[in-house]
């Protein structure tokens, strides 16, 4: 039997996300606008309409302008204002007839295992799914692939780390070099707690363990992180708001900041840099899957297969400042976004900083998801 979540339980699991880069997000309908052919990956069984439930900028319509209008596809789209907006609309006992959403790595065993609204996919009809394709540790691993069925397809990467401004401060090496008393009032947190969390469960030293660590060492992970919220300016909603603190110089640092936020400042002139420092960064990964409600099966399919096509990696990776999945796709990057990461150590980057999930909905022996959103609220306001 499917398990479902309370209205109170899918409230607890909202998390903000770093696609809402610029605060909220809006529907959006149709065939949009234009984006390159891709006539190898296309089928003839691809047509009708479909509809998607995407982060704003990440919807593809751009891309696919002509691969829809050669199939006679209309695309669709909710726009997502954070992770729970996809939670709520499938997990339901007749949850409505969309053909494929996004969701962060961070749910993985939530919606796979726990509330069960991913098709298990087949993998014969993405032929972009391949090792050929895609970097090793995109291709069968755990996060999306278990039991021998594929349940996500990896769609987009980056890293949450610390972001400075150049010219006003030295490169910090360490989070701790954010606690410099010049720095005091100048750095700023984020409501992002999908990173905020892991980062501080690692400055807390328990890094390791998260997202099961007991109540005593979530609380200590809290009790460790109010020196950077009393060092902090605020705590940002959004990242939208980080690139306006950080263009008008209120603030010089920002604690696991996205690292789309220097390519945003730099369209308002002023230079920030993100870098990694001695005790990591936070990564996410970004998935397409289908629920079991899909109702174009055959587009839908193709929809997947072609997002993570070389070509349409490229595009949108540079348009939202992200890191490809496709390794044939990183050679088609303009340079200043293949120079986001170091795609000759793509494995490096994920062993240093894996993926993680979010903390468990229930445990009588470790930190619930509702006990990190009542500290976290009490963090807030404190």
């Amino acid at each position: 039997m499917k398990t479902i979540w309370s209205p109170e339980q899918i409230m607890q699991a909202a998390a903000m996300s770093r696609r809402s880069f610029l605060g909220g997000a809006a529907a959006v309908t149709g065939g949009l606008v234009a984006g390159p052919f891709l006539p190898n990956a296309a089928r003839a069984a691809a047509s009708g309409d479909i509809q998607i439930m995407a982060w704003e900028g990440w919807e593809l319509v751009d891309e696919l302008k002509d691969w829809r209008e050669k199939n006679n596809v209309s695309i669709e789209v909710s726009a997502m204002g954070n992770q729970d907006d996809v939670t709520n609309k499938f997990n339901m006992p007749n949850p409505p007839a969309f053909d494929a959403a996004e969701y962060n790595q961070g749910y993985s065993d939530l919606y796979i295992d726990v509330i069960k609204i991913t098709k298990p996919l087949d993998k014969a009809k993405l032929p972009n799914y391949s090792a050929d394709n895609l970097f090793d540790v995109f291709y069968d691993k755990p996060t999306w692939y278990r039991d021998g069925k594929l349940h996500g397809v990896p769609y987009a990467w980056g890293l949450n780390t610390i972001v400075y401004n150049p010219a006003l401060m030295e490169k910090p090496t360490s989070y701790q070099d954010l606690l410099k008393p010049e720095l005091k009032g100048k750095i700023v947190l984020v409501d992002d707690t999908l990173v905020t969390w892991p980062v501080a469960a690692t400055l807390a030293g328990f890094g390791a363990k998260f997202p099961n660590l007991t109540k005593e060492e979530m609380a200590a992970t809290f009790e460790h992180l109010k020196q950077y919220r009393a060092q902090a300016r605020l705590i940002s909603l959004t990242y939208g708001d980080v690139v306006s603190l950080m263009v008008s110089g209120e603030v010089l640092a920002c604690f696991a900041g996205w690292t789309g936020i220097p390519t945003e400042t730099a369209k308002q002139g002023v230079k920030t840099e993100y870098t990694i420092p001695k005790e990591g960064a936070a990564t996410w990964c970004d998935a397409w899957f289908m629920p079991p409600s899909v109702d174009n099966e055959e587009t839908a399919y193709e929809f997947c297969n072609l997002a993570i096509s070389p070509e349409v990696q490229a595009k949108i990776a540079t348009r939202n400042a992200a890191g490809v999945v496709s390794s044939k796709a990183v050679e088609l990057l303009p340079p200043e976004t293949k120079a986001l990461f170091d795609y000759s150590d793509v494995d490096g980057i994920f062993k240093s900083s894996p993926l993680l999930g979010i903390p468990p909905l229930e445990s009588t022996e470790h930190a619930t998801y509702a006990d990190w959103v009542a500290a976290w609220n009490e963090f807030k306001a404190g």
